[in-house]
C-alpha cells in the first residue's frame, strides 16, 4: 500500500528522504512556517497518510481533519507544545516526538552559551571589530568552581552534567518528576526550584513546556537568583516571563542570559532584547546541528514507517498514549 508523508516546515534530512524513498512512499513539503490556508490545502491534496512537524506554528484540529487519511503526527524533535495533543486524541491520531535524539547537541549548545557569557565572547568581538585591542578593560570569568542548577534532568541534562564536571564544575538539579536514578553521579538533586535557583551560578532549563513550566521563570523567581548569574535556555521561550527577563537583565538583578529559544518564533524585530547588551541569541538552533538533525529524521521516519507499516514502534517516542 502506498502512502503519502507531508513534512510541514521543509523537508527531513536525505537520509530520512532517502529512506522514505526506499520504503515507496511520497514525500511533500511546505516552507518553513507555512500559513496554515497552504498546510490545509497541500495535506488535503495530497490525502496524507502522515504529517512530520518541523517550522510551523501549530498542529490544530483543522490540520488532522485535512486528510481523512491521516494516521500519524511525528514531531522531528522532542518539543510537542506546538501539537494540540488533545485534539489528536480524540480524533484518535497517535502522536510520536524523537525523543533523545539531538540531546548531546542541545546540551553541547547550553554549554557554549554559558561558555560565551562567561568569557564576554560577544562583546569580546564587537569591540576587536571596531579596532579596540586593550586587554584592561577585559571582565572574563571562569566556569571553574560555579554551581550550574538544571531545571529539568532528562536526557539533555544529563548530558550536560556530565559535560561541566570535568572542568570543575558542581551541578544540582530540580526536577519532581525524576526518579532518584534519573541524577546520576553529576547532579545532586535539591527539593526545591526556589533552593536550585539560590544556589546557581548558571541556571540552565531543560524542561518541557507545560501549563505547569509556562512562565516558570517570572519576577519572583529572578529575584531569587543571584545578581552574578547567567540564564541559559534551550528549552521553549515561554518557560520563561520574557517581558520579566528583560526587566532583570537591564536593572542588573541577574548578569546575562544565552537564549535559544523565545515566547514567539520567529521572534519580533523589535524584540528589547536584541537591544541588551549581556544577550546572546541563537534562533532556536541547538537541536539541528548536522548530526542532531540526520539523527532527528531517521528516528522520526523509522517510526512514522513503522506505524504506517504495523510494525513496532519505541514506545518511549509515543506522546499520547
Amino acid at each position: 500500500m502506498a502512502f503519502t508523508v507531508v513534512s510541514l516546515g521543509g523537508p527531513v534530512a536525505p537520509e530520512g528522504e532517502e529512506m522514505l524513498r526506499e520504503a515507496g512512499v511520497t514525500s511533500l513539503h511546505t516552507g518553513t512556517y507555512p500559513a496554515k490556508g497552504e498546510a490545509v490545502d497541500l495535506l488535503s491534496r495530497a490525502g496524507a497518510d502522515a504529517i512530520i512537524v518541523r517550522l510551523v506554528e501549530r498542529i490544530d484540529a483543522d490540520l488532522m481533519k485535512a486528510s481523512p487519511n491521516l494516521k500519524v503526527v511525528a514531531k522531528h524533535g522532542a518539543g510537542t507544545n506546538d501539537i494540540d495533543l488533545a485534539a489528536a486524541k480524540a480524533l484518535g491520531v497517535p502522536v510520536l516526538a524523537a525523543v533523545g535524539a539531538n540531546a548531546h547537541s542541545v546540551a553541547e549548545h547550553a554549554f557554549m552559551l554559558m561558555l560565551a557569557l562567561i568569557k564576554d565572547v560577544r562583546n569580546q568581538d564587537a569591540y576587536v571589530r571596531g579596532g579596540g585591542w586593550d586587554k584592561k578593560g577585559y571582565r572574563g570569568r571562569e566556569l571553574r568552581g560555579r554551581v550550574l542548577g538544571l531545571v529539568g534532568i532528562g536526557m539533555i541534562g544529563r548530558a550536560l552534567a556530565a559535560m561541566v564536571q570535568p572542568i570543575g564544575m558542581t551541578t544540582i538539579a530540580y526536577d519532581p518528576f525524576a526518579p532518584a536514578a534519573a541524577f546520576g553521579p553529576h547532579a545532586r538533586r535539591v527539593d526545591s526550584l526556589d533552593e536550585l535557583l539560590a544556589q546557581s551560578d548558571v541556571v540552565s532549563l531543560h524542561c518541557p513546556l507545560t501549563p505547569q513550566t509556562q512562565n516558570l521563570i517570572g519576577v519572583r523567581e529572578f529575584g531569587l537568583m543571584k545578581p552574578s548569574a547567567l540564564l541559559i535556555n534551550t528549552a521553549r521561550g515561554e518557560v520563561v516571563d520574557e517581558p520579566a527577563l528583560v526587566g532583570a537583565l537591564t536593572s542588573g538583578r541577574i548578569a546575562a542570559a544565552g537564549l535559544d529559544s523565545f515566547a514567539v518564533e520567529p521572534p519580533a524585530k523589535d524584540n528589547p532584547l536584541w537591544a541588551l547588551p549581556n544577550v546572546i541569541v541563537t534562533p532556536h538552533c541547538g537541536g539541528v546541528t548536522e548530526e542532531a538533525r540526520r539523527e532527528v529524521s531517521l528516528m522520526t521516519v523509522r517510526n512514522v514507517l513503522a506505524l504506517l507499516q504495523g510494525g513496532a514502534v519505541d514506545q518511549h517516542c509515543l506522546v499520547n498514549r
